[in-house]
């Protein structure tokens, strides 16, 4: 048999939910703020790797190709 609520109870019952909704929509906001800096702390770091990568990279190619055009005596 369904139990039968009160206007007050609905009432009690409803604000709790309402509260309870707020907190969870609070943390949610939290943890997608923390999502994005990891995200933004991690392509910092990817793109400033590709960079030192490609100046290593560029910088042996260039000395590889300085070695092809000179001609040793």
């Amino acid at each position: 048999m369904a139990k039968i609520y009160t206007r007050k109870e609905v009432k009690r019952r409803r604000v709790n939910f309402q509260i309870f909704a707020g907190i969870y929509d609070f943390l949610g906001v939290v943890a997608g703020i923390v999502v994005i800096i990891a995200c933004a702390v991690l392509l910092t770091a990817l793109i400033s790797w590709v960079i030192r990568d490609g100046r290593e990279s560029f910088a042996s190619l260039w000395k590889i190709f300085q070695d092809a055009l000179i001609i040793p005596q």
